[in-house]
């Protein structure tokens, strides 16, 4: 799920299904934005050449992989209980 597609209404209103799906966008968003800066800043270190030690780049790459494996899990979550619900269902 990307950041442009918006979540269905799901009947009902606010619940606790509501409060999951809440949370779990949330979660996806700020790990997007975390995802996000990572990049630009590789991007830009890359632009202007500048030199970082290997320590510093291995630290970075191994906290990032704890990140991208929440985001996805997080977005595999969202899907599963999308199904759940009844959306979806006509593409899997």
């Amino acid at each position: 799920m990307t950041c442009n597609e918006t979540l269905p209404s799901l009947p009902g209103g606010v619940g606790g299904l509501s409060d999951r799906l809440a949370a779990l966008s949330g979660r996806i968003a700020e790990c997007g934005d975390i995802l996000a800066n990572y990049r630009y800043t590789l991007a830009f270190v890359r632009r202007n050449n500048i030199v970082i030690s290997r320590t510093l780049h291995r630290q970075t790459r191994k906290a990032m992989c704890n990140i991208k494996r929440l985001h996805t899990l997080d977005c595999l979550r969202l899907k599963i209980i999308l199904m759940e619900q009844g959306y979806g269902k006509e593409n899997a």
